[in-house]
């Protein structure tokens, strides 16, 4: 089940979301030559924000209703999207396929989100590669035409595979109504905790995704355009691996501890490592390290949720939590283009900025997991 749901999600990330890094620098030297890394990746943080919305109304309509219509519709609108389309698609796929492993996995829902999730990443790993050498050879055009018809393929493999398990309805019970958010969370400080932890968190996640085939040509510039794209090619492979083992830790050592080492580890490898690289081993070294924390806070999400509040009140919970995720997703990325324009690229800014943004979030979560569980070494 959860090697049928990480395909799709691979699929619905492959090349494009994970992979932006490589379409912004394509934009930067030919099709939007002159416009601002602000604005290109403002672009590129179209699909997380319109997904980030639209996802608390997809996925409580998918509890109710089913995910096979909305998977369907997603997949159509992936292959014929970009832009606000492309984040509709994402909207409609993605709190359905992270929700999925909860109704086939217990003990271990966080190594089968984990996996699923590394979807995301090792389709950026392969899309970057194969989409750079086909826009340098082929244009954006006939790339992104092939690409759409590789996405058509699979994609409908993966939906062929996809299968939902549902407990059996009691003769006569009525249909469960629709929870959109329960309101009680919001006087509860452990809430405000973790969703100022997350915020903080995606707000300085994408930001090094973005622009490190940028900071690559910047501090190495005569690299050749493959060899620029090949560290997020890593970066997402690392992530793919990184998610995977931290969902496996983090069903042992709880996944709210999980949570708070690599929020720590994710923001000290900016801190430490990114404002002291200066070349292209180095930078290949940063890719590793941050790659194979930094998407973890998404993956560990629900599963820390489930671990606060206990499953019974996810239906209320996860609408609100996707909210937190807006900032980091319209604005993260923006934000950090801003400061390199503003400061004629002082990348040491950039990755000050946002590293420190990831330390804070895991400072913010202590809260959440000291009033819960007083225990150091509890596991939790």
């Amino acid at each position: 089940m959860a090697c049928c749901t990480g395909l799709l999600y691979i699929l619905c990330r492959n090349g494009r979301l994970g992979a932006w890094g490589v379409f912004q620098d394509y934009y930067s030297e030919h099709t939007l030559a002159g416009t601002s890394e602000t604005v290109l990746s403002l672009l590129g943080s179209m699909p997380g924000l319109i997904m980030t919305i639209f996802s608390v109304v997809t996925g409580k309509l998918g509890d109710r209703y089913g995910y096979k219509p909305f998977l369907a519709v997603g997949a159509v609108f992936w292959v014929a999207s970009m832009g606000i389309l492309q984040g509709t698609a994402c909207a409609l796929v993605f709190p359905l396929i992270v929700a999925l492993p909860g109704q086939w996995f217990l003990k271990r829902r966080a190594f089968a989100i984990g996996i699923i999730v590394a979807g995301s990443s090792l389709g950026g790993a392969i899309g970057s590669l194969i989409l750079r050498a086909m826009l340098s050879a082929l244009g954006l055009r006939r790339a992104m035409a092939i690409y759409a018809c590789i996405d058509a393929t699979m994609l409908s493999i993966a939906f062929l595979l996809i299968k939902e398990r549902h407990l059996p309805s009691l003769p006569g019970s009525v249909s469960k109504k629709i929870v959109w958010f329960d309101r009680t969370f919001l006087v509860d400080p452990v809430f405000w905790s973790l969703g100022i932890c997350l915020l903080l968190c995606i707000f300085g996640y994408l930001p090094p995704i973005f622009y490190l085939a940028t900071f690559t040509k910047a501090k190495v510039p005569n690299v050749t355009q493959l060899n620029s794209a090949l560290p997020v090619t890593i970066l997402n492979l690392s992530a793919a691996v990184g998610r995977t083992i931290i969902g496996f830790i983090a069903d042992r050592v709880g996944a709210v501890n999980a949570l708070f080492c690599v929020a720590v580890m994710s923001g000290l490898s900016q801190l430490l490592v990114w404002t002291f690289v200066t070349n292209y081993g180095g930078i290949m070294g940063f890719a590793v390290l941050y790659g194979f924390f930094c998407g973890c806070a998404i993956s560990l999400s629900p599963a820390v949720a489930a671990r606060l509040y206990g499953p019974g009140r996810l239906a209320g919970l996860s609408g609100l939590l996707l909210l937190f995720n807006i900032p980091g997703n319209g604005a993260g990325a923006p934000v950090s283009g801003a400061v390199l324009r503003a400061t004629n690229n002082n990348w040491t800014l950039v990755a000050i900025l946002n590293g420190g943004c990831q330390v804070a979030g895991a400072i913010c979560l202590l809260y959440a997991r000291f009033k819960r569980a007083p225990k150091i070494l509890a596991v939790y």
